[in-house]
């Protein structure tokens, strides 16, 4: 008896992988940890009524978001992987005022609905991909337009662009219906771009790292 059932058991898995392998289409959903940082151009400006410029700086700090979403993977080893996902980002940037050497560090917080369309490589349980990706700003917090108010008479109350375009790259590693996700981002468009007192203009852009964890649903 014990015999039969154990035949039984193999033979239902089996006939489960079969299917999973002939599978060209899958839904799945994943969710993670951004690591960003903010890319900001060095400038100089002199604030109104001030005798003495002020200095803009990248600083490399990396900020800690979140990102969570869901995917289609149509193909198997050769496919194409588009996603929606809800994610948060930032950067800090600093403002040496007056001269000083210590610098004002601001926190540049947001989140966006990224939509990366991937073509990818698949060789075994490893996984390659890239492609482009959409991004549309969501929600924002007043640090940046505080920060720049003071340099501009342009509104900043929004001083993140709505829509920006980048990239994705990166690999994955497929366990059955889970995966793990190690993908660089880097955007092709400003995050924000204002025009500053003294034809000076201030522009950035994001980069980071995304780590994820994921499971295909069907």
């Amino acid at each position: 008896m014990k015999k039969i059932f154990f035949a039984l058991a193999f033979l239902v898995a089996f006939q489960a992988t079969a299917q999973f392998n002939r599978k060209l289409v899958f839904i799945g959903v994943r969710g993670g940890a951004n690591f960003s940082r903010l890319e900001t151009q060095d400038l100089s400006i002199k604030r109104p009524g001030a005798s003495t410029l002020d200095f803009f700086k990248t600083n490399s700090t990396n900020k800690t978001g979140y990102v969570v979403g869901a995917y289609a993977r149509i193909g198997r080893k050769l496919f194409i992987q588009p996603e929606v996902l809800l994610s948060s980002k930032g950067g800090t940037f600093e403002i040496f005022k007056d001269g000083s050497t210590t610098p004002v560090n601001v926190d540049v917080k947001f989140s966006q609905i990224d939509i990366p369309v991937l073509i990818g490589l698949k060789l075994g349980p490893l996984r390659f991909n890239a492609g482009p990706m959409a991004s549309l700003n969501i929600a924002q917090g007043s640090q940046l337009g505080d920060a720049l108010k003071v340099y501009t008479s342009q509104n900043v109350n929004k001083t993140i662009e709505q829509a920006t375009f980048g990239f994705q790259a990166g690999v994955g590693l497929d366990i059955r219906s889970f995966n793990i996700d190690l993908r660089y981002e880097s955007g092709l468009s400003n995050i924000s771009q204002l025009n500053l007192q003294n034809n000076a203009q201030f522009n950035s852009k994001v980069s980071l790292w995304q780590l994820t964890a994921g499971f295909v649903l069907f």
